[in-house]
């Protein structure tokens, strides 16, 4: 079962690796124009935060780890 923490964490997660396209100069147009369009609207780290502070109370939820950075990606490359 996927608890509130680590949703968040993988929303954090996947708004890293969207940033991240906008920054790199192997990433194609218009996958950069779908990642700014998506973040957007996506919701901030503060924002991530709270909601799981929220949450915070939910049987099994911790509500701490998902701060922690990711493993780097190997090669530093998002497609591996």
């Amino acid at each position: 079962m996927t608890m509130p923490d680590e949703r968040a964490r993988a929303l954090r997660f996947a708004g890293e690796v969207l940033r991240e396209m906008l920054n790199r100069d192997d990433v194609p147009a218009d996958l950069k124009l779908q990642a700014r369009s998506t973040l957007r609207h996506y919701p901030t780290p503060q924002q991530l935060e709270w909601m799981v502070r929220d949450l915070s109370g939910a049987p099994g939820s911790s509500g701490q780890y998902w701060f922690a950075a990711e493993d780097p990606v190997p090669g530093g490359s998002l497609t591996g």
